[in-house]
């Protein structure tokens, strides 16, 4: 597990700036979990494969699982054909054919008659011949020997009857498809005018050679009106119902059924490609809404890329527990486990977004049903509302029974609004309720999980660790009893205040708890573990007391890494100090013979200073209990003036200059301070004999309050600033 949080660690590693990430990185996330969304969205859309032929008897049932509204091409292609066959063609008339053949007739005849006149050709066989070779174009054997047979005034008659029939029949307007049907007429019109053989042969092999269609189709003048027809006719809609029977079991299947089933993605197993397109668009917009109101309203989740994806692995597990519980019931479905999630890992603002695009998403697996979509909408923002309204934890157990109840209302009260049956009711009502308990369940087993995978720590893991039985708060007790209950009251002192300048109290408690752990490795270098026994700080050099003393920071981070304690903890205890200044060993190494060579730097904390509210609230806590408690009478004004000068030194020592506390928070919180610590370190009355005991054996330990090496903050005058003492 920790390898794999190292890596997700290392892959999602980018820069303070949310502008300066690698885009191509987020574009391979979005398009990588888009590809998952409508994977499992769009499942359903390929339903059991139903093989029908057209003419064949149907051995089933076949029954609507949704409501669609379809173009039935089958029929629309059918009027269509009829719209387009409705349509009469323009054809424009050509002129020029009949010109043309009226001059070829005549060259035709010219060229018979000089072959009529040549004297040298006596021989019938031999004008032909040549009046073949003379001719401008191709005419039947027929014609080419009756031309040569004819003399001039047999040729001037038919050349009359020619154009004659030619003239008739191009005046009329031959088209394309009639060319056929005028040549079989031209020839029995010729045998009609009893011409004799030779120029009947003549007549009729011209005349259908010379004729041609002179009715030549506008295309682009046809296919406009054809255009305009096609766009006049709306397409045949068909409507299938929801549950509405398509085939019943012995019909014979029909075209038309099939492609109802094919709309439906019944037949093979067929899917409608707009369907996935819609379906796509739909998935994109939701998942453009959900980074927008990132973007806008969470940048700190937008910022990073590790909660971007925790957040896509969320939405994607839902769905995946959706989908499998709506095979069994729509209202089974545990879609609140992933608000839940949200809520408690992420954001608990963030987690009411995501109910609803949850719900929205879900209501494509449950193919619109408002009811489903209307309870695990409620349910969903119900355990929202569980889980946020505590700021010192949760119940997990709670929040799936309240999810429970809220669910079987709203199933209740939508099954009366569509006036289902009392007993179908009352059973979605239980699984509803299921699904509310299933949300929990499955909360609970995903969580540890998510928190250790992706580094999140949540109010249920940091109530965990501030159970007194912990191994780590059980040896700060054992070996250093003094600093256990000091830490004690500091995350008191710091959880009080918490809740007034909006810091989270849980984690202020919490790493209040630990923040000295440190101290478990020398606790008797530090004054509140001593108790009789001498200050070890007397018999040695201050930068040495300085380095043993400012060691405790790095003993705990040790602690802390080997306990495996949440980052926000581990901060608190690294930052707690700053960058503050050992100022009493400061003070007693520049009161040496070589004072002026003491450098300020070498008797500082290492830092880095506090980063967040939480951590300069410990801080201000762990210093305002130190100096209050040195005080020797302390009261009220004493306390006051001290917690005041302490929070006045730390912020003009720049310690919360990286911090976001105002100065309105730091003096509310020196308000809260100084009611608690008064409630605590209040008067009490003196006891003559035992103040002069306890005064003789602070004397013989060389811990006269006046001067307590390492403990700056005992001396009465108040001039500690806090936690600079040994502890």
């Amino acid at each position: 597990m920790s390898s794999l949080q190292n890596k997700l660690r290392e892959l999602f590693s980018q820069p303070n700036s949310m502008h300066a990430r690698p885009l191509s990185r987020r574009i391979v996330l979005f398009m990588a979990f888009f590809s998952l969304y409508m994977i499992i969205l769009s499942a359903d859309f390929i339903a059991d494969k139903i093989s029908f032929q057209v003419g064949q008897v149907s051995d089933r049932d076949v029954i609507a699982p949704r409501t669609v509204s379809y173009v039935d091409q089958i029929k629309t292609k059918k009027l269509e054909a009829e719209v387009l066959a409705s349509v009469a063609s323009v054809y424009d008339f050509d002129v020029t054919v009949a010109a043309k053949a009226e001059d070829s007739t005549g060259a035709v005849f010219r060229a018979a008659r000089a072959v009529a006149v040549d004297k040298t050709l006596t021989d019938p066989d031999q004008k032909a011949v040549k009046l073949k070779a003379t001719l401008p174009l191709s005419l039947p054997a027929p014609a080419v020997e009756g031309l040569a047979s004819l003399n001039e005034a047999e040729l001037a008659k038919a050349e009359e009857q020619t154009k004659s029939v030619l003239r008739k029949y191009l005046q009329r307007g031959i088209r394309d498809d009639g060319l056929d049907a005028a040549r079989k007429n031209i020839a029995l019109d010729v045998e009609e005018l009893g011409l004799g053989k030779d120029a009947e042969a003549v007549v009729i092999g011209l005349a259908q050679t010379l004729v041609k269609p002179n009715f030549v189709l506008n295309v682009r003048e046809t296919d406009k009106r054809k255009q305009a027809a096609l766009a006049s006719t709306e397409p045949v809609r068909e409507t299938v119902k929801k549950g509405q029977v398509l085939v019943r079991r012995g019909d014979i299947v029909t075209a038309e059924q099939i492609y109802a089933m094919e709309e439906l993605g019944l037949h093979r197993g067929s899917i409608s490609e707009v369907r996935i397109f819609g379906l796509a668009i739909f998935v994109l917009v939701v998942m453009g809404l959900i980074i927008g109101y990132l973007y806008k309203f969470s940048p700190e989740v937008y910022a990073k890329d590790l909660h971007m994806v925790l957040l896509g692995l969320i939405i994607l597990l839902t769905l995946l527990f959706g989908k499998a519980a709506h095979y069994y019931s729509n209202f089974v479905a545990p879609i609140a486990a992933g608000a839940l999630l949200t809520a408690i890992l992420i954001d608990t603002r963030l987690g009411v977004f995501i109910s609803i695009a949850l719900a929205v998403m879900f209501g494509v697996i449950v193919e619109n049903d408002l009811r489903a979509v209307a309870v695990a909408l409620i349910g969903s923002l119900t355990g929202v509302y569980s889980v946020s309204k505590s700021s010192h934890g949760y119940s997990l157990t709670r929040t799936g029974l309240w999810i429970a109840a809220m669910n079987f209302v709203t199933v209740g009260s939508t099954g009366f609004l569509e006036q289902v049956n009392g007993a179908q009711i009352m059973l979605q009502g239980v699984y509803g309720a299921v699904s509310g308990i299933a949300s929990a369940v499955i909360t609970i087993g995903f969580l540890p999980y998510l928190e250790s995978t992706f580094n999140i720590t949540t109010p249920v893991k940091l109530m965990e660790l501030a159970n007194p039985s912990h191994p780590l708060l059980q040896r700060l007790l054992l070996d250093a009893p003094g600093t256990y209950h000091h830490s004690l009251l500091v995350g008191n002192l710091a959880e009080t205040a918490a809740g007034n300048i909006g810091a989270d109290p849980v984690t202020v408690r919490v790493g209040a708890y630990y923040h000295d752990i440190g101290k478990i490795k020398r606790p008797y270098f530090f004054i509140e573990n001593q108790a009789d026994s001498e200050n070890p700080h007397d018999k040695i050099a201050p930068s040495l007391s300085t380095l043993i003393v400012t060691s405790h920071i790095k003993d705990g981070l040790d602690l802390c890494r080997d306990y495996k304690l949440p980052q926000p903890i581990v901060d608190i205890v690294q930052q707690h100090h700053g960058t503050t200044l050992v100022s009493y060993f400061y003070r007693r190494a520049t009161e040496n013979e070589h004072g002026e060579c003491i450098i300020e730097a070498d008797f500082r904390y290492e830092g880095p200073r506090p980063q967040s509210k939480e951590a300069a609230l410990v801080m201000l806590a762990d210093a305002c209990e130190a100096a209050v408690r040195s005080l020797s009478r302390p009261n009220v004004n004493r306390i006051e003036s001290t917690v005041r000068k302490v929070i006045r030194e730390r912020l003009h020592d720049g310690q919360l200059d990286e911090c976001d506390l105002t100065l309105k928070d730091l003096n509310t919180i020196g308000d809260v301070f100084v009611r608690v610590l008064s409630s605590v370190f209040h008067s009490r009355i003196e006891y003559p004999e035992a103040l002069k005991e306890l005064e003789r054996k602070k004397t013989k330990n060389g811990n006269n309050p006046k001067q307590c090496p390492g403990k700056e903050e005992a001396c009465p005058e108040g001039e500690g600033d806090g936690d600079v003492r040994p502890d």
